[in-house]
């Protein structure tokens, strides 16, 4: 076949596999039968549209071992070893009785041994997926016969594996001794446990290495699947079906950190392929063979023995509660496992067309009879109960639940009242041991009772997302809690099992980010010490079983709402819980952002999220929702320092300041008067600026900005305040040495400074303006305004003039790292003389540090000056560069070059973060610069 050809075979197998699940969801059956269905339409038997397509097969056995994969994952060596009497007893004569009638059945129809032997083998299989939906929707999961049924389902896969090796190796050597058929399960027995034994113990360390040192996304999911296709390699060299060693791949994985993200991940892998495994049998099939008499002759009597086969495995539950025909009922059945053995078996050549024909109609007719016997059952098992009330006994000193020998059951008979609080008990007694049938049947016996939530019932619920597992979980929808207690997350977990791929429906109730919010305390110190800080750690669980449940099917706040309403949290709660799940990516996403740590980015999550508790939760839901790479993991860390720092200070992220900082903006712009540049300009000032300064004066300043200077360009213009005061404001691009070059010029002029404002733009556009009076001891001073024009050309000309100021010996420097998240905050105190800020300036400017905002206080004769600094990369001051503005400003500057290199590096390959201004202090006296 051409390649176009067989990509129009793919086209057609999946859309119709889709279109198949889609209806059979619709119409309240099980998607694989429809999907069988569309094989068969679409196959020659109908329409012809698809052949016999080699392609198609190999997608479909990869299909059957991503199955079996799946089935291993949600299973456990725990489970099963906990498998009870019942169910052992239940899965062995399930196993046992249907492959001796249909041997029996097939001989007596005149088949040949090793044929006959494949039938009844093909017969003893169970997909108990099927009932448990079933028995989930009538809310009978918390029945006892249901947990045998459940528990049968575990051992009735790993025996029906093992028939199924031992059947096709005879089937294939064409031998049936005793001896022979004791090596095949010798090796299959052998197989299963070393593989399992190995696997677990190295899959799980395998896995969290290559966690660990993987850096590319797509390696873990890559060679988990590499990993099962070895185990199925491994399997096939041991004469054994493939679908085994993916079955153990699974069980292995099932105990590693890994599992879910690794179940998680394939799913849509399993998506594309597991339906054209089922969609293949029904392209393989002979619908005209159903019309010869003699294949539904044939069909017909593997029917019957088929379904006496289960319902007679109900009989291993002999003395132990429950109603056997409801087990075997639930045994009856053969789904998409009896459809794997068939189609081995047709592709060994031990069934021939005619026998697949027959045994596809023991599948079909199984399939679709059990729903309906079941909902037979159940309604009389009901109406009998309603009959028979049990009264209520008192209440026993040590309480209602005792656990013994691993078993959480009734101490006496409740009241139906306390439904709700011992079923949240005993789902938190589960998670160490299993359901007695006294408490099941108590818990059967009132589903009818009214659900009632007071603070108890949610300290218990919370209780069990604290503490609770997977196992809690299943038990509180097996019993119908979940459902009659919280709707809400009952109707989102529906959804979730809607998924037509999906083997084991009880996997919906497997909560992940649950589990790794859980896991993060216990495993990551950081997000530990992050966690232990919250006021309200239930109310993040809770939005992560909401998330859970939600997956990408429901939206995740309408639902959370519902559930805090229900829960009667507070409308405080509901609103920081939808708040968690409408935003539960935020700071994962801010993180990964090229500009995600600047200033006004920070600032803008600060002011969003206004109170600390809330950057932890999202923090932390941002480390659960999935393994990052160290750089990213690094990121989200600093991010949430930044963020708890900015909060910490009210005044840039209060309520107040923000409507004022959003009133200053808007303003700002409408001042900007229709100018598209000046009004970008003011729109992008930053926030801290913006909080000192009115509207008038970012309009002005961002006029004066724009178009910005040129690299060796300035502009300057000279406002009067009042009598001998002014303001001096210059524009010009940002670069080492400019506050001390334009302290400079002013301090040339005779004139102090009285306050400053410094500020800068992410394009690198500076504004500073200065507050300035005549010098002290200037007699008389000048009374006219400085020239704009001469204080231009002096401060252009001083641009590459060599740094030089006088010693400070007496000067008192102190540098502080944690008040901002971006600066390293400097502190110069100084008895008042002149020239001083320019000879701090200098002192920066020669250890190659940038001025973010600067405030200028000079108090009693004492000046403040407080600075905001990075290095030339952006970042906060090292201890090297701390000890060489301290020497400068002691010992003064000797004349020094300016150094361009570092301009051109800082303009142009580094984004100058926006500044914090200065305070604008304004004390009478003033610092004599």
């Amino acid at each position: 076949m051409s390649v176009a050809e067989v990509l129009l075979d793919i086209l057609i197998v999946i859309v119709a596999a889709k279109v198949a699940a889609e209806i059979a969801e619709r119409l309240g059956f099980p998607a694989v039968v429809a999907e069988i269905v569309a094989g068969v339409i679409v196959g020659p038997s109908v329409f012809g549209l698809v052949g016999d397509d080699e392609v198609l097969h190999v997608l479909g056995e990869i299909g059957v071992i991503l199955l079996l994969l799946q089935v291993g994952l949600e299973m456990s060596p725990k489970d099963l070893a906990s498998v009870g009497r019942a169910s052992s007893g239940v899965a062995v004569l399930g196993i046992a009785v249907p492959i001796a009638l249909g041997f029996g059945v097939a001989l007596a129809w005149g088949h040949e041994g090793d044929t006959s032997l494949f039938l009844g083998a093909a017969l003893c299989a169970t997909s108990v997926g099927i009932t448990a939906r079933v028995l989930s929707e009538l809310k009978a999961l918390g029945r006892i016969e249901s947990r045998t049924v459940l528990g049968a389902a575990v051992a009735d896969d790993v025996l029906g594996l093992v028939v199924l090796t031992v059947v096709a190796r005879i089937v294939t050597d064409g031998s049936v001794s005793l001896a022979s058929v004791a090596g095949i399960v010798a090796v299959a027995i052998g197989f299963l446990v070393v593989t399992t034994v190995v696997g677990s113990r190295a899959g799980p360390a395998l896995f969290s290495l290559v966690q660990r040192k993987a850096r590319s996304a797509g390696t873990l999911v890559a060679l988990a699947l590499a990993f099962t296709l070895a185990f199925a390699s491994l399997a096939d060299a041991a004469r054994l079906a493939p679908i085994v060693g993916a079955f153990v791949a699974g069980l292995a994985l099932s105990g590693s950190d890994q599992s879910e993200r690794i179940h998680r991940e394939l799913t849509p892998v399993g998506h594309l392929f597991i339906p054209v495994f089922f969609l293949q049998i029904g392209i393989d099939a002979d619908v005209g063979a159903f019309g010869d008499p003699s294949v539904l002759a044939f069909g017909g009597a593997l029917l019957v023995v088929a379904v006496i086969g289960k319902l007679v495995a109900g009989l291993g539950a002999a003395g132990s509660p429950g109603d056997k025909w409801l087990i075997g009922f639930g045994m009856l059945p053969r789904g998409e496992v009896g459809l794997i053995f068939a189609t081995i078996g047709l592709e060994t050549g031990a069934l021939d067309a005619d026998l697949y024909a027959a045994l596809l109609l023991v599948v079909l007719a199984t399939t679709l009879a059990a729903p309906p016997l079941l909902r037979w059952r159940l309604a009389r098992l009901t109406g009998r109960r309603d009959a028979h009330p049990v009264a209520a006994a008192a209440r026993p000193p040590d309480g209602w639940l005792r656990v013994r020998g691993g078993v959480v059951d009734l101490a006496a008979n409740p009241p139906p009242r306390l439904r709700l609080h011992l079923g949240l008990e005993s789902a938190l007694a589960v998670a160490d041991a299993r359901p007695g049938p006294e408490l099941l049947q108590w818990l059967g016996r009132t589903d009818d009772a009214p659900i009632t939530w007071d603070g108890d019932a949610t300290r218990l619920l919370f209780a069990v997302l604290l503490r609770g597992d997977a196992r809690s979980w299943r038990f509180l929808e097996a019993t119908g809690l979940l459902e009659s207690a919280l709707p809400e997350l009952s109707e989102a977990v529906a959804r979730r099992r809607a998924d037509p791929v999906l083997v084991d429906p009880v996997h919906v109730l497997r909560f992940g980010l649950v589990d790794a919010l859980r896991d993060l305390s216990e495993k990551d110190e950081r997000a530990g010490a992050e966690q232990a800080r919250l006021e309200h750690p239930e109310w993040l669980l809770l939005a992560a079983l909401i998330l859970d449940a939600a997956g990408e099917d429901a939206a995740p706040v309408p639902l959370a709402r519902r559930l805090v309403q229900r829960l009667d949290l507070g409308a405080n709660a509901e609103e920081e819980i939808a708040l968690l799940v409408g935003e539960s990516s935020l700071m994962r996403a801010a993180a990964s952002r090229l500009d995600g740590l600047e200033e006004e980015a920070v600032l803008a999550m600060a002011v969003h999220l206004r109170i600390p508790e809330r950057a932890r939760a999202l923090y932390l839901l941002g480390l659960a929702l999935g393994d990052l790479e160290p750089w990213d993991r690094d990121q989200l860390d600093e991010l949430l320092a930044r963020v708890l720092a900015v909060l910490e200070d009210e005044q840039l992220t209060g309520l107040d300041a923000s409507n004022l900082v959003e009133q200053r903006r808007a303003a700002a712009v409408r001042l900007a008067g229709g100018q598209r540049w000046r009004a970008d300009r003011a729109q992008h000032a930053p926030r801290g600026y913006l909080l000192t300064q009115e509207a008038g004066d970012v309009a002005r300043h961002a006029g004066l900005l724009e178009p910005l200077p040129g690299r060796d360009k300035a502009r300057v213009q000279v406002l009067t305040l009042g009598p001998r005061e002014w303001r001096v404001e210059v524009a010009s691009r940002a670069r080492p040495g400019l506050l001390s070059t334009v302290a400079g010029v002013i301090a040339d002029r005779e004139l102090d400074i009285v306050d400053a404002v410094v500020a800068t733009w992410p394009d690198g556009g500076a504004l500073e303006s200065f507050r300035v009076r005549p010098a002290p001891g200037t007699p008389g001073g000048p009374a006219d305004p400085p020239e704009a024009a001469a204080l231009e050309a002096a401060i252009v000309s001083g641009f590459d003039r060599p740094l030089s100021s006088a010693p400070c010996p007496d000067a008192v420097v102190s540098f502080d790292d944690h008040g901002s998240p971006w600066y390293t905050r400097c502190e110069v105190r100084s008895p008042d003389r002149r020239g001083l800020l320019r000879t701090i300036a200098v002192a920066l400017a020669s250890a190659d540090t940038g001025v973010h905002s600067a405030r200028v206080l000079t108090q009693a004769g004492e000046a403040v000056d407080v600075f905001e600094l990075t290095d030339a990369a952006g970042e906060k001051l090292d201890d090297a560069a701390k000890d060489a503005i301290r020497l400068a400003i002691r010992d003064g500057v000797v004349a020094k070059r300016r150094r361009r290199d570092a301009l051109l590096r800082r303009s142009e390959g580094h984004q100058v973060p926006a500044a914090l201004p200065s305070s604008g202090g304004s004390g009478q006296e003033t610092d004599g610069s």
